[in-house]
């Protein structure tokens, strides 16, 4: 019987202390569970935090000037930085072993298209508006608009452009024939996000002085031609607008009855015959080119064209014309320069360069913006500045006590 007894009791010892190391396991395994989840917890607040400070050194005049949020760096400075931020908030934690930190920037640099153009929806939604910017060394000495016709003759800051000096301009042939299949003007005065942005933060050759310091005076007219000299992009522009401008006089001259009529007598008496379908040809082309020539001088003077004429916006004579042909010279008023209509209305010149700007192929307007950009903070601002330098996000990933913890962190 007591050897019975004996043995119940030692089954119940044996019985107490297996339960009771299963519950001592079960407390471990939760207190560990515990631990982890709460370094796990303490880990994603930190990476959070770690990534926002990184973004947190945005460029100042960058966002002052442009509305851009962009910081400077590259992936490996990025790991740095985050191994800095963990060596502060980990060294100390006996619990808590960091192994290091692996950051890609990949898809985030402002000179990519689509994060560039998402920055400019935010910044044209949220109305911010430029403050200028004018180089320190010339701030008590110079005027805020940078002197008339710079040139850019580097061809090692010309290919370090986001654009790379990509050529080609507005198609203005295939804009005069959209018109003609009754393409109504309204839609051809873009309101995108690019363009609100363009004229609100980059100047044309009529602008005042309130955006601060330029490199360039024609920024506009440089996004039109891609020519990096204000002489060279304000003449290519010209030739833009002279181009445009004759199409839709030609459009009128050969709407105008009583023109097509009076051209056709004057043809006939200059060369009877055959030959005078020739000459009327030679008319009705040079007098919408002396027409388009004359409407430029108007638009130079920041003084509206009418973009489809009636009589009454219409300047140059027939008698001008044929004057004109005999080689004696052309009657201009001798104040303005040119021959006043009898009534002046319609659009200014800033009203054409905005259809010039939404014929120019989106990737060409974009790049050319970001020129700008680049010119304008390099020598203004930092003589080494490089738009491909400046991030808007970035992606990372670190591991602590053996597991991984990944962020996605963006302006």
């Amino acid at each position: 019987m007591r050897t019975l007894l004996r043995s119940k009791k030692g089954s119940y010892t044996v019985f107490i202390a297996l339960a009771f190391s299963a519950i001592l396991i079960m407390v471990i395994a939760v207190i560990n569970a515990a631990g982890q989840q709460a370094i796990g917890s303490t880990a994603q607040h930190f990476g959070r935090l770690w990534g926002r400070s990184i973004l947190a050194e945005y460029d100042r005049t960058l966002k002052d000037r442009y509305g851009l949020f962009g910081f400077y760096g590259n992936a490996f400075l990025a790991e740095e930085k985050l191994d800095f931020y963990a060596g502060y908030s980990f060294d100390e934690k006996d619990y808590i072993k960091y192994s290091g930190s692996k950051c890609s920037l990949k898809g985030r640099a402002l000179t990519e298209q689509e994060v560039f153009k998402n920055q400019l929806k935010e910044i044209t939604a949220a109305g911010v508006k430029p403050h200028p910017l004018t180089k320190k060394s010339e701030q008590d000495t110079d005027s805020a608009v940078s002197p008339k016709d710079r040139t850019i003759n580097s061809q090692r800051i010309i290919q370090s452009l986001p654009s790379k000096g990509r050529s080609g301009g507005p198609g203005v042939s295939g804009l005069i024939e959209l018109i003609k299949d009754g393409t109504p003007i309204s839609s051809l005065i873009s309101e995108t996000a690019q363009n609100i942005y363009a004229f609100k933060f980059f100047r044309h050759r009529l602008s005042g002085e309130e955006l601060g310091g330029t490199f360039f005076n024609s920024e506009i007219e440089y996004i039109i031609s891609g020519k990096a000299s204000d002489e060279k992009a304000g003449k290519s522009v010209e030739n833009d607008l002279i181009l445009l401008r004759n199409g839709m006089n030609l459009v009128y001259l050969y709407s105008s009855e009583e023109k097509r009529t009076a051209v056709a007598a004057a043809a006939q008496a200059a060369t009877p015959g055959p030959a005078a379908a020739v000459t009327e040809a030679l008319i009705m082309e040079t007098w919408a080119y002396l027409e388009a020539k004359n409407d430029l001088k108007i638009l130079i003077d920041n003084k509206p064209v009418r973009f489809m004429k009636y009589d009454e916006n219409w300047a140059v004579s027939l008698e001008n014309v044929i004057n004109m042909l005999f080689g004696e010279e052309e009657a201009e008023d001798e104040n303005t320069g040119y021959i006043r209509p009898k009534q002046m209305e319609g659009m200014k010149y800033e009203d054409y360069l905005r259809i010039l700007v939404g014929i120019v192929p989106e990737e060409t307007r974009i790049l050319r913006m970001m020129d700008i950009i680049q010119i304008n903070m390099k020598y203004l601002y930092c003589g080494g500045f490089l738009l491909e330098d400046y991030y808007t996000g970035l992606d990372f990933t670190f591991r602590v006590n053996g597991r991984n913890y990944e962020f996605h962190e963006d302006y």
